[in-house]
């Protein structure tokens, strides 16, 4: 159970400070305090690793356990596995605009790019390389 938790902060806190870097250096998203920044990125990480749980609910069994270059050549599972991601970033952004007063989203053709290409393959490139050193780590024991 521990390592569960573990592998849980672990995920979140990292989408987290992915989605806080892009966020406080481009002007995807208009915040009015830094504390903002920090709440909407952590909110948008949950979202992403909700997206994580569910795309591994949706993929297949072969998707799941192979690493980033043969996960891609699984075109379908593939495509699948973006579009969930996809949503949830997209998603999760929309929400922290709702939910957190002085948020407005500045949605721009690069930031779409962001929200919908870079950053859930980020996101799922690093979850593949989180299990992949955590899977050799149990070996090693």
């Amino acid at each position: 159970m521990k390592e569960k938790m573990y592998d849980f902060a672990t995920l979140w806190l990292t989408a987290s400070v992915l989605f806080f870097i892009i966020e406080y250096v481009t002007n995807m998203l208009q915040v009015v305090t830094l504390g903002g920044l920090v709440a909407g990125s952590f909110i948008e990480g949950l979202f992403m690793f909700l997206g994580l749980k569910l795309m591994h609910v949706i993929v297949s069994k072969e998707f799941k356990a192979a690493a980033w270059r043969e996960a891609l050549a699984l075109r379908s599972d593939a495509l699948k596995a973006w579009l969930v991601m996809a949503a949830f970033s997209m998603e999760g952004a929309i929400t922290v605009c709702r939910m957190l007063p002085g948020y407005e989203l500045n949605f721009t053709a690069v930031h779409g790019v962001f929200l919908l290409l870079v950053y859930p393959a980020a996101v799922m490139f690093l979850e593949k390389a989180y299990f992949k050193a955590y899977m050799n780590e149990g070996v090693n024991k």
